[in-house]
This record gives C-alpha cells, structure tokens and sequence, in this order.
C-alpha cells in the first residue's frame, strides 16, 4: 500500500518550533514566509529529518540576527517546499558538490559533520522528489527547493 498523506503544513510547524530556541539564541527570524495548505504521501519521520536538517543549516549558516523563511505552495500540482537564508549561500560552481556526505559551506565557521543535504537528497528521492539548491532572490542566501511531483500530492 502507498504510504499515507502527510500534511506539511504541519510539520512544517512542528521543525520550526523545535528550532525557534536556536534560532532565537542567535537573533534569527525564523518563519514562514509564506504556506498553502500541503500533503504529500510519505514517511512522517522521514520528511521530518528532511525538514529538520533543511532548517538547521538555515539556522547555523545564517548570520547573527539572520533571517531564514520557509515557503509551501501547490504550483502546477507539483508541492513546493522552500527555505531560504541570508548566510553566505553555496557558490554555484560548488552546488553539484554540497550533496557530497560531509560537504561544507568553504570558510564557514559552522560546526558539525557537514550539511546533510545528503540526508536530504536520499529522502527526497525515496519520496520521488527533486532537490535543487540557488541563490535566494530575496535574502541573498541559499535558497533550496524541494518539488514534490503531483503524483504524491
């Protein structure tokens, strides 16, 4: 059987409150910038690491009193999951690389064992979605999209 539809709304909601205390010690407006009512079938621990770690780099790349927006819209029947931050970004040269198991922003001081966008990647492909990585248009920071196809929606 599919697996059931899970609202993201919601654990949108959910990964935004576990990472307010963070962002909230470093000054960081973390938000969402804009949300359409979104389900897509998945695995509701797994879309959460996803969501989880999307946030988290946001957060640790983002300068003090930074600003990071997570957006959810329903565009062209696909599901869009977007965050976006005003930290240093990925150069684009480097993009294809960030998805490398221990990639890390280069002159970045954030600790850990690198982005997990890895992480993100293999959950985004179990879920059939695509993952891509640009420049934020509107905080100049990295900007990644996660477009669920409409087959899931």
């Amino acid at each position: 059987a599919p697996p059931p539809r899970r609202d993201l709304e919601a654990l949108v909601a959910q990964t935004l409150s576990a990472a307010l205390a963070r962002a909230q010690s470093r000054g960081i407006d973390l938000g969402v910038a804009h949300a359409e009512p979104a389900s897509v079938q998945g695995h509701a621990a797994a879309l959460r690491i996803l969501l989880g770690n999307l946030v988290d780099n946001a957060v640790k790349y983002a300068p003090e009193g930074g600003q990071v927006d997570v957006r959810l819209e329903n565009k062209d029947g696909d599901v869009l999951l977007g965050v976006e931050d005003n930290g240093p970004g990925i150069p684009a040269e480097e993009r294809e690389r960030a998805f490398d198991r221990f990639y890390r922003v280069s002159g970045a001081s954030a600790d850990g064992s690198g982005l997990g966008l890895a992480i993100v990647k293999a959950i985004a492909e179990r879920h059939g979605a695509i993952v891509s990585l640009g420049r934020s248009e509107r905080l100049g920071g990295l900007h990644v999209t996660v477009r669920f196809p409409l087959s899931l929606a």
